[in-house]
Formats: C-alpha cells, structure tokens, sequence
C-alpha cells in the first residue's frame, strides 16, 4: 500500500508541485553571468513575498515506475505573516487517485500551534491527528540533518512557494531551460523547455526519470501555470494550476481542516503515523552522533558538552 502513503500524494502533488524534488538536490549548475532563468525564478519569488493571501487550484499527472498513473487535484492556501518570509498559515487540500481505482484524500494546515493532518487512506482508512510544535521542530530539524522533505513539518520551501519558483529553481539544477515569449491559451508569458543536464541525478527512485521539460510562466502574475516532464515522447509527470487568486480575503477559518467529524487525537496515539516520526527522527540522532565521533576519531579531541546536544532531537535538548 506505499503508493497510498501521503508522502506519494502531498510531495508528489505540492513539491511545488512536481514529484522527485525532495530529498538532497543536485549542486548549482555553472551559470552565464547573465541567467535568464534565475531572474525570472526571483521575479516569481518577489511576486510570492509581495502577495498576502495566495489561493491556487491544481491538478497533477504522474506515472509511477510501475506504470500505474496517480492523479491528483486540490487547492494550496496561504497566509502570509507581517513582515516575514514565511508563510503563518499554509493550507493543503489534495484528492487523489490511481488508475486501478485506489483512491483517498489527505488534508493538512500548518499554523504556530503545529501541524493538523485528515486524512481517508485505503491503507488505514480515517484518522485525524495534530502535530504538537515540538514535535514539528524535531521533525524540521530530522528533514534537514537527513536531506529530505517527505514528512509534515520537514522544511520545503517548495510547498511554500505557491506560485512555482521553486519548483522553477530546481528545474534549473537538472534541466539546461532555455526561454521563448509564447502564449498559453489566452495567457501571454514565456516558455522554458530543456533537456536533463548530462551530471544530473534522479532524486527519488520511486519516480521515473525525465529527459526533458517544459514549463510556462504568466507574465501578468509570474504564476507557473504548467509543467510537463517527457521520456521521449511519453508524459511521465504534469501539474497545471487551473486558478490563482492572489490578494483574496482570506481568514484563519478558510485554513482550518475539515476533520469530517473524526475527533482529532495527538500524533502519539496514532501509531502508523508516530511510529515513523520516531524512527526518522532516531535515524538523524544516530547520522548526527556517527558525524560527531568520526570527527573526534579523526581530530583526536573528545565530543564535548554542546555539541552533545546537537545529536538529539530539539525537543531533547537540555
């Protein structure tokens, strides 16, 4: 039942918004001193940071490497703090379907009081949990320290970058783009299209491998409103954002999870879920401790008291 699992539905739908970009990312590419593509990525990242509300609706294709084909539909919402770079209230609403007929729906906010997630999974049917704060920090701190981004609370500027920059960025790292004025529809913008960089590396193995790209940006709202990736001529991953509203009225209440009456229970005492934060979170403490006794080894100086604490969880930490 992996492919049911929320890091399949909410990274592969959101990331933002393409399947494959968690986990450690290709080093820069060598750039020309003017690039192009970096201007238009900060352009779309100025938009986001400008704008105090985002609403976007999308749609995703994927095929799996099994040939199975998931899709995926939902809204992203985001509020944005005073004077701050990071979104105070992000909102996630996905449904999700394969194509042998295994379907469920995964919804999530994240807020100063944590992180709440619904969700329907064929696997383990309903449940409704809250992530405390220290539990979102330890797991930020695990997403860092292991280089992923699959996990509630594990950092991804990706999600919380709603207009797609990204998203563009990292197709930057592993696709040579080059830029043409082109319309969409009725949408006037620029096409990016490239082919994979020659050192480029596949991120995740649970995703097929793309030889090329295409992406178009709105010039009117710098929205990335679509992104195709091929294997020779077959589509192999897709987003569309079908709406953007940016500088709606956006209140707390519009970014509240609809529990469908399930009462919500701490992530404790829901074992599927708590049991893998507890092993993801253990496997960074032990990266951690290895780092710190190879370098003792090595320098020949004994691991003191603060950077003792470095090897434990925050919420450890004394």
């Amino acid at each position: 039942m992996k492919r049911t699992a929320p890091r399949i539905v909410l990274v592969a739908a959101l990331g933002l918004f393409a399947p494959g970009l968690c986990g450690q990312q290709d080093p820069p590419a060598k750039a020309p001193q003017v690039d192009a593509v970096q201007q238009l990525v900060d352009s779309i990242a100025a938009a986001e940071k400008a704008a105090a509300t985002i609403r976007v609706e999308l749609r995703s294709k994927g095929l799996l490497p099994d040939g199975l084909v998931v899709e995926t539909r939902g809204t992203l919402r985001v509020l944005r703090a005073e004077q701050s770079d990071l979104p105070a209230y992000l909102h996630t609403s996905m449904a999700y379907s394969f194509a042998d007929g295994i379907a469920g729906v995964v919804e999530s906010n994240r807020t100063q009081n944590g992180i709440e997630i619904y969700e329907d999974n064929p696997a383990f049917g309903e449940s409704y949990v809250h992530l405390a704060p220290p539990i979102v920090a330890d797991l930020e701190w695990a997403g860092d320290v292991l280089e992923r981004a699959d996990l509630p609370g594990m950092a991804d500027r990706r999600a919380e970058s709603p207009l797609g920059s990204q998203l563009l960025a990292d197709l930057h790292r592993r696709f040579v783009l080059t830029i043409e004025a082109g319309r969409r529809g009725d949408d006037a913008g620029v096409w990016l299209r490239g082919p994979r960089r020659a050192q480029a590396q596949d991120l995740d193995a649970d995703l097929p491998r793309a030889d090329r790209v295409e992406v178009f940006v709105r010039d009117r709202d710098r929205a990335l409103l679509a992104m195709q990736q091929f294997q020779g001529d077959r589509e192999v991953q897709s987003v569309v954002l079908e709406r953007v509203e940016i500088g709606l009225r956006l209140q707390v209440a519009d970014l509240r999870v609809d529990g469908r009456n399930q009462r919500v229970r701490e992530v404790q005492q829901y074992l599927p879920l708590w049991e893998l934060i507890e092993e993801v979170v253990g496997r960074a403490e032990a990266k951690v401790s290895r780092q710190l006794a190879e370098q003792a080894a090595a320098t020949g100086t004994p691991i003191d008291a603060a950077a003792s604490q470095r090897a434990v969880r925050p919420s450890k930490r004394q």
